[in-house]
């Protein structure tokens, strides 16, 4: 980072205080979800099969898909790894389709299907057996997902998609993480577009540049880089509102 961290970090700061005080307008939340209740197992499967394939799509369709699936009590039952391993591949095809919770017919059908799998037979079909194998630990919990079984969880292994998971799940169940300034800031297009907007990359800002770059932009204040991803994302909806230092 070049030697103007300093006056970055203070657009860092105004553009969140703008955020939090409402004056950068909030999308309507859009992973939108069943009404379980935040300790439930199921809910813990909601927010992590359709994780793994929400990947190049929009993500408010792709949640919107999800939920249609969910309520669907033809296709409801994809959500449960313990049932949809004894489906066969054909009929769960045709079932992630049917409301385009599957874009991807036979790729996301497989990733589904494979992280079920390993559900399934490692962890008793419950996600949360994941977190209390990695011992709420976001770096232990990271290198069950990238390094232990890596094979065994395609994409959500991935740096982005396991950085976005542990997102998803702090904001959506009651999951308490420890060492919550290890998940990444996720560097989706908003985000991108963002990150250049403030001058901590150059124009052209590879994907796998950015976590790295919000690691440094952040150092010595007391935000976490996820508590940036919805400024960052909503900023840039937006069209980019000037930033008022005061």
């Amino acid at each position: 980072m070049s030697h103007e961290l300093g006056d970055i970090q203070k657009r860092i700061i105004a553009l969140k205080e703008m955020f939090d005080t409402g004056l950068i307008p909030r999308t309507h939340q859009h992973e939108v979800h069943p009404e379980l209740d935040k300790s439930e197992r199921l809910r813990y499967l909601y927010f992590t099969l359709p994780v793994s394939i929400n990947y190049q799509r929009s993500s408010p369709a792709m949640w919107k898909s999800a939920l249609e699936t969910f309520n669907d009590p033809e296709t409801n039952y994809v959500f449960f790894p313990e049932r949809v391993t004894n489906v066969s591949r054909e009929q769960v095809i045709k079932d992630l389709v049917k409301h385009r919770l599957a874009l991807q017919s036979n790729r996301h059908t497989d990733i589904w299907l494979a992280i079920s799998k390993t559900l399934a037979e490692h962890y008793d079909s419950d996600p949360r057996l994941i977190i209390k194998q990695g011992q709420s630990c976001v770096v232990r919990i990271k290198n069950i997902l990238q390094v232990s079984h890596k094979k065994q969880f395609p994409y959500l292994s991935g740096q982005k998609m396991a950085n976005y998971w542990l997102y998803i799940l702090h904001n959506f169940t009651d999951v308490s993480l420890r060492n919550m300034h290890k998940v990444t800031i996720i560097p989706d297009t908003h985000v991108i577009q963002s990150t250049v907007r403030l001058g901590i990359l150059p124009g052209v800002a590879a994907p796998e540049k950015v976590a790295v770059a919000w690691d440094e932009a952040l150092r010595g204040t007391n935000i976490l880089p996820i508590d940036m991803h919805p400024v960052l994302w909503n900023w840039s909806r937006a069209n980019f509102p000037e930033i008022v230092i005061s």
